[in-house]
């Protein structure tokens, strides 16, 4: 689960990359996490308004995590690098 996080947060680093590039570390995180199939499915097979508002859900499914006790502090800090990522791509991206 962690180091699918990881390699989602890396590939999101870069603000200007291609969706095409994203599908496949951000589908590996939405089925690592559990989260709703339509998530994953924004995000892989989407188009790019469809594929934000997935990685939009995927940045909230994480908040509600980030704050829960007893989630090791790797895990918490990887979770806040996501979100901050995704967040900070999705407003580059986003289609007017």
């Amino acid at each position: 689960q962690q180091s699918s996080l990881h390699a989602a947060t890396n590939v999101l680093d870069c603000q200007f990359i291609c969706l095409a590039r994203l599908r496949e570390p951000l589908g590996l995180v939405g089925g690592y996490w559990n989260m709703d199939a339509d998530i994953i499915t924004r995000v892989t097979a989407g188009t790019l308004g469809s594929a934000i508002k997935g990685i939009d859900r995927m940045c909230s499914f994480f908040e509600e995590l980030h704050g829960v006790s007893g989630l090791p502090s790797a895990v918490s800090r990887d979770i806040g690098l996501f979100v901050a990522r995704a967040r900070i791509w999705m407003q580059v991206n986003r289609i007017s």
